[in-house]
């Protein structure tokens, strides 16, 4: 009986450590990156604790750099039910320096990617390619 309680003791132990390292690996995030000309932007993308187990949110962040003279920005955009969303600009840097750069979203990321574009505002034109998230 003793021997029975120690493996169910080590089993219990074990199931618990493999539950904190995924609980540690969701909290540090997913790495992303996208660059276009003079700017580049990096990140994370990690799962919030909002306790919503129907509609879990998802947080985008990261830094946009940029080492050129003219305004850069992130843009996020997904798909739903085969139908690509608008672009959503979530982060822009004009000039050389570093903008920060966060988005949350509601139900997953699904299929969503980012991208660098040059200038701030649609329609797009001048970017680098989409990076699925």
């Amino acid at each position: 009986m003793a021997a029975v309680s120690l493996l169910s003791a080590a089993l219990v132990l074990g199931v618990s450590s493999v539950s904190a390292e995924n609980r540690a690996s969701e909290q540090s995030g997913t790495g992303w990156s996208a660059s276009y000309a003079t700017s580049d932007a990096s990140g994370t993308t990690r799962p919030l604790n909002d306790e919503s187990i129907i509609n879990p949110k998802t947080a985008v962040e990261g830094e946009l750099r940029n080492t050129g003279s003219e305004c850069y920005s992130v843009w996020i955009q997904w798909t739903v039910d085969m139908t690509v969303t608008p672009p959503f600009k979530i982060g822009t840097q004009c000039g050389t320096g570093t903008a920060p750069v966060y988005f949350e979203k509601t139900g997953g990321l699904g299929t969503t990617g980012v991208r660098v574009c040059r200038g701030n505002s649609t329609p797009l034109k001048e970017c680098g390619p989409l990076t699925y998230l």
